[in-house]
């Protein structure tokens, strides 16, 4: 639908550029006009009368009615309206006809319906513009034939021949540009394909498949990173490690296919309880990892404190009534201290934390 609608807007542009167009040809046929009448007035004085009405004031008078029709259909009308536009060409080539009856050559103003179709890339609209266009100059011989008095039945023949030509090397002219628009468009949605498998790839390659989370080589990355801003502009920087009590255990006794969903849980969980500025990974088998930027021991400490309730919270059918708990390392940054003695400490604080009761936090900070 959005597609329909923008090219439905497209077509409203290129139908306010074809009236244009057409206001400008109105306009500088009625300045010939005008020219040509005070030329007559000059010249031929006693012609004068005729000319003002069979010259003039008719055949531009219908000229700027024709096109003030398409301007209230342009204006109130919800779409574009290509058969009504190119029947207005045809009708504007039919008035400067009868207004130029001797002129020679006035019949090849109908090639330019045949070009305002072609802007539409229409085979339909180019064959509608060229039968009309052909239509009434038949229509005008028969009607009006002083019109045709001045040109030979070679010539005739002749302004067939280049209408029809034209028409011909349009339609290729149109196959020629559907060909292309297709290359374009595969083009277009190869290079989308590649964007969004490039974009899958690169997700892939930084997450874990099982919990969605970052993963380990991107935890890293994130933590060293973190780490340089931390150092650059003097900002705390807090790291928690974070393990899941006894799953071994719960592997053993409830098999890997429970354990897998316990891990997605814990880590729907981190995600639910921690907010955007966080930084979540899956470090490895049942460890988890969270960057703090920014905050304080205190603040990361409540949103630890906020995750281990909500885990311990969690009721797990599989396990037969059995409680998941994870024991959790909290450390404040010590500037200059580097990444891995970062973690290294973190880490202990963990151990510390599964070895005093697990269920718990352990947490320590430092000044830098």
């Amino acid at each position: 639908m959005a597609e329909l609608h923008e090219l439905q807007i497209d077509g409203k542009v290129w139908q306010r550029k074809i009236l244009n167009v057409y206001w400008i040809v109105v306009g500088i046929a009625l300045l010939a006009e005008i020219i040509a009448l005070i030329i007559k007035i000059w010249l031929q004085p006693e012609d004068v009368p005729r000319y003002l009405v069979h010259t003039l004031v008719i055949p531009s008078g219908v000229q700027i009615l024709i096109v003030l029709v398409n301007e209230l259909l342009e204006r109130y009308g919800t779409r574009p309206h290509p058969y009504i536009i190119i029947l207005t060409g045809t009708l504007l080539g039919a008035a400067l006809i009868y207004g130029n009856q001797t002129l020679i050559g006035i019949q090849y103003t109908m090639m330019i319906p045949m070009l305002v179709a072609a802007f539409h890339f229409s085979k339909k609209y180019l064959t509608f513009s060229y039968l009309t266009s052909i239509a009434v100059l038949v229509l005008m011989y028969l009607l009006f034939p002083v019109t045709w008095n001045h040109m030979t039945i070679y010539e005739r023949f002749a302004l067939l021949y280049i209408l029809t030509g034209q028409y011909l090397i349009l339609m290729q002219l149109i196959h020629r540009g559907r060909d292309m628009m297709e290359k374009l468009i595969r083009s277009a949605h190869s290079q989308r394909d590649l964007m969004v498998k490039n974009i899958i790839m690169e997700r892939l390659s930084k997450t874990d498949a099982l919990t969605d989370l970052y993963n380990h080589r991107t935890f890293q990355e994130y933590l060293e990173h973190m780490i340089e801003h931390c150092e650059r502009n003097q900002m705390p920087l807090q790291l928690a490690v974070i393990d899941i009590d006894d799953f071994k255990s719960i592997n053993d006794t409830f098999g890997h296919a429970t354990g897998d969903l316990i891990l997605k849980r814990v880590a729907q969980t981190l995600q639910q309880s921690l907010t955007a500025e966080e930084i979540i990974a899956r470090y490895g088998g049942e460890e988890f990892a969270i960057i703090f930027p920014e905050r304080t021991l205190e603040e990361a400490l409540e949103l630890c404190e906020r995750v281990r309730e909500a885990i311990h919270g969690l009721h797990h059918p599989e396990l037969d009534g059995r409680r998941v708990t994870v024991s959790i390392g909290l450390s404040s940054y010590i500037h200059g201290s580097g990444k891995s003695r970062f973690f290294a400490e973190t880490d202990a604080l963990l151990y510390q934390a599964k070895h005093t009761g697990k269920n718990r936090i352990a947490y320590a900070s430092h000044s830098a």
